[in-house]
């Protein structure tokens, strides 16, 4: 048993160490990244909210010719609306960005800011790809994958390394809280547990979700464990219904975007939001997304294409007739950011990124004192320690390893 957790401690603190500095890069940028909705709306509060007004809101064919007005030169190539009274209508401009607008009064209130979503982009673009360009994505994608399975793999290994042998408080105090220590040493090991043993459930959803999101082979395992087809790679699939967004042709805007918007009503009463992607074809439908209020999962997505002369519906598919596999999967996306359990799930994903960076930073430490050590660690050295440190078991556990 002994020799089995020697051999795990080691293969943990190979791969903490090849992959560490992308794990604290990840980690870093997870943790600025963990708010960005909340950051977004209050930097932004002046063109995403408005002040309610008794008339009734304008119709959105009203509010695409507000937008048109404003900017003659920007083709309007989506639009969103939310059933909140305060939210502002987004209307979305391809490349254009979007621009926000009063849907009772018309005014066009402008677009996010520029140096915010700047900012954030940047951000992602380090969590996701290490900031490289286009050209070498798909290497840099690549290495974050596996230093995030390596991380599932830390998280996973950690709390069995240190889960204490027995739950005395003697033998658990090191484990699940802070104490004083004399050492360097001593304190980096006590704070690498404390963290990781606190940290380490945020850890293993994120990074597992992580891996799902990064790996075609364990996206399908996702699917065929829970009884699920998986889904057609996206290199196989055919054109949608929009014709494709490749072509050169802008966006066009249905002459009767107000009934189809109405139908979309009809389809799913307990709409939370509703968003509308305009084909470049006139002929083509039109594909809606709708998000359920009712639902305990405020993600929870169903998709409807309407024909842009009858409004009639072409295809509908309810969140409720999705496979599990599906279901899991979309869970995941925003388990992974924290954003399936609102505020606090997102606090809690950005204090596991938090205490990623200091797993990283103490197990850095840890190694390289262990490095320049290993050679004078005696047992006179340790009976040092046990009375620098007064506690000889978290001693005892030091030197096991």
């Amino acid at each position: 048993m002994r020799a089995a957790r020697t051999l795990l401690f080691w293969l943990h603190l190979s791969a903490g160490v090849s992959a560490g500095a992308i794990i604290l890069i990840m980690s870093a940028t997870g943790a600025v990244l963990a708010l960005k909705p909340q950051i977004l709306n209050r930097i932004d509060r002046d063109v995403r909210f408005v002040e309610p007004a008794s008339s009734a809101q304008l119709s959105p064919s009203l509010i695409v010719a507000a937008v048109r007005i404003a900017r003659p030169d920007a083709a309007v190539a989506s639009i969103a609306i939310d059933r909140d009274p305060k939210a502002a209508v987004a209307v979305g401009m391809g490349r254009g960005g979007t621009v926000y607008v009063d849907p009772y009064t018309g005014d066009v209130l402008g677009g996010g800011s520029e140096t915010a979503e700047s900012f954030f982009r940047s951000v992602e673009n380090w969590h996701r790809w290490l900031a490289v360009g286009a050209e070498g994505r798909a290497t840099a994608r690549t290495v974050t994958g596996a230093a995030n399975l390596a991380f599932l793999v830390l998280a996973i290994s950690g709390l069995y390394i240190w889960w204490p042998r027995k739950w005395t408080p003697q033998h658990a105090r090191p484990i699940v809280w802070f104490t004083r220590s004399r050492t360097g040493r001593a304190r980096d090991f006590n704070w690498h547990n404390v963290i990781g043993f606190w940290c380490a459930p945020a850890i293993i959803v994120m990074t597992f979700s992580g891996v799902v999101m990064s790996y075609p082979w364990a996206n399908g395992l996702l699917y065929r464990a829970l009884g699920s087809t998986p889904p057609t790679p996206a290199g196989e699939r055919g054109g949608g219904p929009g014709g494709g967004r490749g072509g050169a042709a802008p966006p066009i805007v249905p002459e009767s975007l107000d009934a189809l918007v109405r139908r979309a009503e009809e389809q799913l009463r307990t709409w939370r939001t509703i968003a509308a992607r305009f084909p470049n074809r006139a002929e083509a439908p039109v594909a809606f997304t709708l998000s359920d209020g009712a639902s305990w999962n405020r993600f929870a997505r169903s998709q409807l294409t309407l024909d842009p002369v009858t409004a009639g519906v072409r295809q509908w598919q309810p969140y409720d007739s999705n496979s599990l596999g599906q279901k899991a999967r979309g869970w995941l996306r925003f388990a992974h950011t924290g954003e399936l359990a609102g505020l606090p799930g997102q606090l809690i994903a950005g204090l596991g990124c938090l205490g990623g960076v200091m797993l990283v930073w103490t197990g850095i430490s840890l190694a390289i004192r262990r490095f320049f050590a290993w050679k004078i660690w005696t047992p006179a050295r340790a009976r040092a320690v046990v009375v620098e440190s007064g506690d000889p078991l978290f001693v005892q556990r030091l030197m096991d390893e």
